[in-house]
């Protein structure tokens, strides 16, 4: 088990040496055939065919001292990117250069991205003049989280004649982190600020009963009942201002994240691991405006990392940084070892928000098995996935034996969901099941909903 709030540390390497190959540029196999015509007017003499030969040769020589230019001082190159990526969506990675020299130069350059990961677009051209400068960029979109390794950045240089080319390969090995996709803090963020939560899809819930005694104040987050507004500071502030009190900030919210293999399984351009990880982490974020104590469980067949629930910003950097390099296991899970931990590590109440994917009975019914411990002391609640595969299938029209056959599958896959769903609820585990693209909005309203009638 690792603790989420330990930084892996940097890979050093000795510094490459720059590598340079001349090649023909776009140009010299359309000169070349200039020579043809003058060895078929020979007219016997070999005069032609000599005359060809020395053009050919002229020819070559022009590549070979027009490739060696731009080689000998080529542009200076550096890449340019985030220090955090974000895996799922188009990233920008940006190119400069410098020309140091008066000559122009045509540049081509590509670079060396991690294995899996594609360029859109996959080569940069661009012109250089003399002592100029420029700025080129391309779109990445990492698939996975982690960290990856950027290589070489390889630059095709071509004089005014385009007769020859040099290929250089600048050493520019790099270091990138790939996080998870925190842009639905930022969405939601935004929308709290604007008074437009509704239109993320956020529910505003009345909060019902009273309960603790004034401690603080804090920036209105949608859920917070009217009645808790403190009106005075609002008009002071110019933003709505809530009473926070005692018993609301003493909670606590335990995300349990399922790394178990069926969690590796892609829903769209990212796995459901992601899904679930992207979720936890606005859930996460709201919960901490809150004034609530956030902490991670990440489990397979054993717990694999933890950390202690905590409050503020700071908090939210360690869970980010928990996540950012998690991976699906081989293994399948065992929730037993999961409840023996939050048990023992987790004594006061706290509201555990599993994400997993209850495919089948046969995974999910271990929950169930243990839920009744976890009732004892904690408010549990699930969350998990729609599969928008079974669910296509169960509706496709029958067309052929095979499409019956799959229909008949994908509706009893579904059916066993429904049952599963039915067993957790009863043993006391509360259902939060969304498509991928709603399921941390679901999330959110479920624990907005739990806050507001005050079930913790």
């Amino acid at each position: 088990m690792t603790d989420g709030s330990d930084d892996a540390s940097d890979d050093r390497e000795e510094p490459a040496e720059t590598k340079t190959k001349l090649i023909p540029g776009s140009r010299l196999a359309a000169l070349a055939a200039g020579g043809l015509p003058l060895a078929l007017v020979d007219g016997g003499t070999g005069l032609g065919l000599d005359a060809a030969v020395l053009y050919d040769a002229a020819l070559v020589a022009g590549a070979a001292i027009e490739a060696r230019g731009p080689a000998r001082r080529g542009p200076d190159v550096e890449r340019k990117m985030d220090s955090r990526l974000v895996v799922g969506i188009e990233n920008t990675i940006t190119i400069r250069l410098r020309n140091p020299t008066p000559r122009p130069v045509k540049v081509t350059v590509r670079d060396d991205l991690p294995p899996g990961w594609e360029a859109d677009p996959p080569e940069l051209s661009v012109e250089l003049p003399g002592h100029a400068r420029r700025e080129v960029s391309y779109k990445v979109v990492p698939p996975k989280r982690g960290r990856f390794r950027f290589g070489s950045l390889h630059l095709k240089l071509e004089g005014f004649l385009k007769l020859g080319a040099s290929v250089v390969s600048v050493p520019a090995a790099a270091d990138a982190r790939v996080f998870p996709n925190v842009l639905g803090p930022r969405r939601y963020e935004l929308a709290a600020r604007l008074g437009d939560l509704a239109a993320e899809g956020f529910r505003t819930i009345r909060q019902s009963g009273g309960g603790g005694e004034f401690e603080q104040l804090r920036e209105y987050v949608a859920g917070d009942a009217y009645r808790d507004l403190d009106w005075k500071s609002t008009a002071k502030r110019q933003r709505p201002v809530t009473r926070v009190f005692e018993q609301e900030r003493s909670q606590t919210v335990i995300l349990a994240i399922d790394a178990g293999r069926m969690m590796a399984t892609r829903l769209g351009r990212i796995t459901k691991l992601d899904h679930s990880i992207n979720a936890a982490l606005l859930l996460a974020w709201v919960a901490l405006r809150k004034g609530d104590r956030v902490g991670l469980v990440v489990f397979a067949d054993s717990v694999q990392t933890f950390v202690t629930p905590g409050r503020g910003q700071g908090q939210y950097r360690k869970l980010l940084d928990a996540l950012y390099a998690i991976e699906a296991s081989e293994t399948f899970v065992d929730f037993r070892r999961l409840v023996e931990f939050v048990q023992v590590r987790q004594r006061k109440r706290a509201l555990l928000v599993m994400f997993s994917d209850l495919l089948d009975e046969a995974h999910a019914m271990p929950l169930a098995e243990h839920a009744a411990l976890l009732r004892r002391k904690h408010l549990a609640v699930c969350v998990t996935m729609h599969d928008p595969v079974a669910e296509k299938l169960a509706d496709a029209p029958v067309e052929d034996a095979s499409a019956t056959y799959m229909r008949a599958a994908a509706a009893d896959l579904l059916m066993e969901r429904e049952h599963v769903k039915a067993h957790l609820e009863k043993s006391g585990v509360r259902l939060v099941e969304a498509p991928p693209g709603e399921l941390a909005v679901a999330t959110v309203n479920r624990y907005l909903e739990i806050k507001a009638r005050r079930s913790l």
